[in-house]
């Protein structure tokens, strides 16, 4: 008996084979629907949805999650107003509602040149908590910032606020 060496033309045929099966249905059909307009459609206004600023809750998801209480429309009306011009009468209205202060670093650091004390401790503590939470941000602004803060006030608490930071 001879041995009959597949030629180069065979090989390639056979690793062809295997490439060439067909994805099961289920693949293709959700192939082809992430490749609709519908599909694009709807994922940009889910994007949106949950963007700040966004497009607004459809009128049956509010229903749903039911009316929204004054305390949380001032919250949420304070933390706007703070957010678009941080200053410290809009930190006072926002902690006078209750609410929290915003979690983006940056404008938490423009919030110590707050003139009040106490004040300045607040927003001190919660930048501590947002960098201990992981959050990012310039050290040799914060430095200098800190440092203005320190020229600025000599309370007790502000200092130790400061040293905690650093």
């Amino acid at each position: 008996m001879t041995d009959r060496r597949k030629s180069w033309r065979e090989i390639d045929q056979a690793k062809s084979k295997g490439a060439s099966r067909r994805p099961d249905e289920a693949e293709r059909n959700r192939e082809k629907a992430s490749k609709t307009h519908a599909y694009s459609a709807y994922k940009s206004q889910l994007d949106r949805l949950f963007t700040p600023g966004g497009a607004a809750l459809p009128e049956s998801m509010r229903d749903k999650l039911g009316p929204a209480s004054e305390e949380s429309k001032a919250q949420r009306k304070a933390l706007n107003a703070l957010t678009k011009d941080p200053s410290e009468a809009k930190l006072k209205a926002l902690l006078e509602t209750g609410g929290s202060l915003p979690t983006d670093p940056r404008l938490v650091l423009r919030l110590v040149d707050a003139r009040d004390p106490q004040l300045v401790v607040v927003v001190l503590q919660h930048l501590a908590a947002l960098i201990e939470d992981g959050a990012r941000l310039s050290k040799p602004l914060l430095q200098q910032r800190l440092q203005a803060v320190l020229n600025q006030h000599d309370d007790e608490e502000v200092v130790a606020a400061v040293e905690a930071l650093r």
